[in-house]
């Protein structure tokens, strides 16, 4: 496994990040985390990604690449299926498609609106805190409509839509607090809460996100933060 020269620039809190190191560590990838401040931004990150000057940043073998979707395309590439290293993606072009797909959605809809709520008012703030539970229910259906056997998005391996979502294994009980919400339940939502409770279990989900209570109490200060120095939202 060539995993030398591998870093991946992150801020703990940063959903994104958590898809990339779990990428990483399902791929067998040893790697170096590296944290960054986005209120000083390193001069590697500066050099790294100086188009959208964010994290998360993989390096490898002294070449960056960054926004999420493109880092965990990349991390398949680079290290690709093989009898030891399993695949990020399914075996069908059509169920490619969907990962891609459902991976897309989550990213860019349903963590993009859980972290309005942290960081905008009013009425915004409403509009993201009604839209985070259709969305969770869209995943639902979604889920169902694929029609496979779980505890994963696709069926019993895990796949790129899997590692998009994995944010929300600790995010979960922060979107909730933050919206003053409730997700629906086992009852309404079950192969949701299948998935959760088998990404909760998984040793490589673990190493790669942060605690519930670590970021509940981080999210909270933050958002204080937020309206302290910009009323008007982030």
């Amino acid at each position: 496994m060539d995993s030398v020269g591998v870093k991946l620039l992150l801020i703990r809190s940063s959903p994104f990040a958590m898809s990339c190191a779990l990428a990483l560590r399902q791929k067998g990838v040893k790697f170096e985390e590296v944290p960054e401040n986005l209120s000083a931004r390193s001069d590697l990150l500066l050099r790294s990604n100086p188009v959208y000057k964010q994290v998360p940043v993989l390096i490898h073998n002294g070449k960056a690449v960054s926004q999420s979707l493109v880092i965990l395309e990349y991390i398949e590439e680079a290290w690709p299926p093989s009898d030891t290293t399993p695949s990020l993606l399914p075996g069908s072009a059509y169920d490619r498609s969907l990962s891609r797909f459902w991976a897309d959605f989550i990213n860019k809809k349903f963590i993009e609106t859980g972290l309005k709520l942290m960081k905008r008012f009013g009425e915004e703030h409403a509009t993201a805190r009604k839209e985070i539970v259709e969305q969770f229910i869209t995943l639902e259906e979604g889920m169902r409509a694929i029609g496979s056997v779980g505890p994963y998005f696709l069926g019993q391996k895990m796949s790129l839509a899997d590692l998009a979502l994995v944010p929300l294994v600790p995010w979960f009980t922060s979107f909730e607090a933050l919206g003053d919400l409730k997700f629906p339940g086992p009852e309404q939502c079950g192969r949701m809460h299948e998935w959760l409770n088998a990404m909760r279990e998984d040793p490589d989900v673990v190493a790669s996100v942060p605690t519930a209570d670590w970021l509940l109490n981080y999210t909270l200060n933050f958002r204080e933060y937020i309206k302290k120095h910009y009323p008007g939202g982030l």
